[in-house]
């Protein structure tokens, strides 16, 4: 076949953009830092680092909510070791009251210690990280507790029983608050079983005491009506001394249903079951009902409840304050009262720990994950820039030459065959 000067020229040229565009890619390359710079390069390249980068992204994310969380941890721990320092300095005040023999003028001292360690733990309840209150539940907007205008009680201003909730990777979410309701306020446990032969309309009944912040005591009566297999009508009530109900108006009733396999309490109103938060106002009174235990079992139905505490912390030491203004020692009832409430807070405390390292666990697993990630889209992605340099000038030099190579071939002329 004859090759004419059409075709040398052709491929000539060709060859000459193609050393210049390699030329140009390996400045880029060396200038960006990157080995791929558009899908054309490596359409199966572009495709891992699309992957793997939205991966870094979740990666990232999950970091980020852990970082803020553990924040917030921090802050929960800090917070409550604080108040366990005050509760220890209350309990020894005490113990000194009780055992040596104080003027009227020492027992009035002693109160106002105990109020200002009162206003202390008010103030500590009410604590703020990043914004939001430590032990408000999920509410942000509201300070958790108050101390009335005549200060002869605090009250609990909004639902403190709330749980936050953070995810720290695909499939694993963590709660990272401890609830007002579990460090400050009276839990009624409620436990035991109703049995599943239960007819549809009968009922069975549940009943405890419950106290106001004055240490009053009243009757919460917990009844629960079956409505359709495993399905239950749960009411209740709070009773004074006469049997007269100090509800304004009968709460909502809640549906319960219960799993006919296992017979674990399966749904509240159609929701996971959580403690239920009761806050009568116009009597002082504040508890958490949980009754999430309970099961459907066969057998006679048996409830029971019970309160891990007769009055709150901030009421307690306002009945000890009071007192000693009036000239009467703190009882042993409510030295105990402090003491069981300050291993309360010891245990809230070890929890608290036990979610710090639980958060810093997943954020060195994240961390290396991430490190692999990098390390992957690096060697993909990445450009050997010593490696680079070299073919740069190795192709310019290329280059060079067949530039010159091109001006002796255009310098010659017929005249030059002759």
């Amino acid at each position: 076949m004859r090759i004419s000067d059409t075709m040398l020229s052709t491929n000539y040229l060709n060859n000459l953009n193609n050393i210049k565009n390699q030329v140009n890619n390996l400045q880029t390359q060396i200038t960006t830092g990157n080995n791929i710079q558009q899908p054309s390069d490596s359409p199966s390249g572009i495709s891992e680092l699309l992957n793997w980068n939205s991966q870094l992204d979740q990666l990232n994310t999950y970091s980020s909510n852990i970082d803020t969380a553990s924040s917030f941890v921090t802050d929960t721990t800090n917070t409550m070791q604080s108040i366990q320092d005050e509760i220890t300095t209350d309990l020894t005040q005490l113990t000194q009251v009780n055992s040596a023999t104080v003027s009227t003028t020492d027992l009035t001292n002693y109160a106002n210690k105990i109020d200002q360690s009162l206003q202390t733990i008010l103030g500590l309840a009410n604590a703020q990280s990043n914004g939001k209150y430590v032990f408000g539940g999920t509410d942000n907007t509201t300070a958790p507790y108050s101390l009335s205008s005549d200060s002869s009680y605090v009250g609990v201003n909004s639902d403190v029983s709330g749980s936050q909730i953070i995810r720290t990777s695909q499939n694993v979410f963590q709660q990272i608050n401890t609830p007002g309701s579990e460090v400050f306020g009276t839990m009624v446990t409620e436990n035991g079983n109703i049995d599943p032969s239960t007819a549809v309309g009968g009922s069975v009944t549940d009943q405890t005491n419950v106290y106001d912040t004055s240490g009053n005591q009243y009757t919460l009566k917990v009844n629960y009506t079956k409505t359709a297999a495993d399905t239950y009508s749960m009411t209740y009530d709070i009773l004074d001394g006469s049997g007269t109900s100090v509800l304004s108006q009968p709460p909502a009733a809640k549906s319960f249903s219960f799993d006919p396999s296992t017979g674990a309490l399966k749904t509240i109103n159609g929701q996971s079951p959580s403690p239920i938060q009761v806050n009568v106002g116009s009597k002082k009174i504040y508890f958490t009902f949980d009754p999430t235990t309970i099961t459907e079992k066969t057998g006679s139905s048996s409830l029971s409840s019970s309160a891990n505490q007769k009055m709150d912390v901030f009421n307690t030491l306002i009945a000890i304050k009071n007192n000693l203004q009036a000239g009467i020692k703190p009882t042993a009832q409510q030295i105990q009262d402090l003491t069981d409430f300050n291993n309360r807070l010891l245990d809230n405390i070890a929890k608290t720990g036990n979610s710090a390292n639980q958060l810093t666990n997943s954020k060195n697993l994240l961390t290396n994950q991430q490190t692999q990630l990098n390390t992957m889209i690096a060697n993909l992605q990445g450009v050997d820039v010593a490696k680079a340099v070299v073919n740069l000038q190795s192709q310019q030099n290329i280059l060079q030459e067949t530039y010159q190579l091109a001006a002796l071939i255009s310098n010659k002329s017929l005249l030059s065959y002759i």
